[in-house]
């Protein structure tokens, strides 16, 4: 039988190693020797260094991310004109498959009357007036104005726009105006026949221009509402065309009463809240201005305002 004894004169002996280098670390500045001194300022330095160079990459100071963001887009421009300059041969051959078919040699502003009116009757437009004007500029900028009035509804005023793509030749509508006028709509247009420029057709557009990333069935999923509709009106807190047409000109309130004068078509009135007005009744008077309802929509007029 053997016996083994464990010493512990390590723990002892860890201890007075410990105190030696706390009082090492305790030593003042001034008692320091140049080797720790300069230990100390190289690892300030490189600390500082460290930093530095984080917040100059993190702040991009050296203006790397831009510059990789700027030849990301330069990349993504080259690869657009290299698909362009791949799909030019079946442009040209879609433009002489097109100039050389069923244009007269000259096409003159009668014949700018004529397709109009065409495809107006075709999308049930009623037209007022027709009125081209004087040509300008010269070859493929050669422009004549065709300025139009017209009555129609939403459905088939968008046909109708829709359908001068179709066109022989390019017209494009530069100033639309639309205005609800009894059961219909009131148009006047301004429609720019460049006669020298054909129209490029619809398959040849989509097969020029298609967007790989978009979905092939976005265009089906469109859906257009009339905003001449009544019940689109009324969402958007516009008045029905039915509406009576007041100016607030004065207004006498006090705690408990209140009195308001308006100017309607049919002459001045005075009213009190819950009047009746019309189609509208007057739910509140203020010293600035009256509430007026009619059903679920509300309208505020005050003084300064006219409708």
């Amino acid at each position: 039988m053997s016996t083994t004894f464990v010493g512990f004169g390590g723990a002892a002996s860890a201890r007075p190693a410990f105190s030696q280098w706390m009082k090492r670390v305790r030593v003042p500045l001034a008692a320091w020797s140049r080797r720790r001194r300069w230990a100390v300022a190289l690892l300030i330095a490189v600390v500082v260094f460290g930093l530095g160079t984080h917040g100059w990459v993190v702040a991009d100071l050296g203006g790397v991310e831009a510059s990789r963001t700027a030849l990301a887009a330069a990349t993504r421009h080259l690869t657009d004109a290299h698909r362009a300059l791949t799909q030019l041969p079946a442009l040209r051959r879609e433009v002489a498959a097109t100039s050389g078919a069923q244009l007269p040699g000259s096409w003159t502003s009668a014949d700018d009357v004529r397709i109009v009116s065409e495809l107006a009757a075709q999308n049930s437009v009623s037209l007022h007036s027709v009125e081209p004007g004087a040509a300008s500029g010269s070859g493929a900028e050669s422009m004549r104005p065709v300025q139009l009035t017209a009555h129609t509804d939403f459905v088939h005023l968008m046909a109708f726009l829709r359908g001068l793509s179709d066109l022989p030749v390019l017209i494009v509508p530069v100033d639309v105006t639309v205005k609800r006028d009894a059961d219909s709509l009131a148009v006047r247009a301004t429609l720019h026949v460049f006669s020298a420029l054909r129209p490029m057709t619809s398959t040849a557009s989509a097969d020029a221009f298609a967007d790989e990333s978009l979905d092939s069935d976005d265009e089906e999923n469109i859906v257009f509402f009339d905003p001449f509709s009544l019940p689109q009106m009324l969402a958007s807190g516009e008045q029905p065309p039915d509406a009576s047409q007041l100016r607030l000109v004065g207004l006498l309130h006090d705690r408990t009463r209140g009195l308001a004068l308006l100017d309607t078509p049919d002459g001045s009135t005075t009213v009190v809240p819950g009047q009746q007005l019309g189609i509208e009744r007057v739910m509140r008077l203020d010293a600035l201005s009256i509430t007026l309802a009619n059903g679920g929509a509300t309208r505020t007029l005050a003084m300064t305002e006219t409708s």
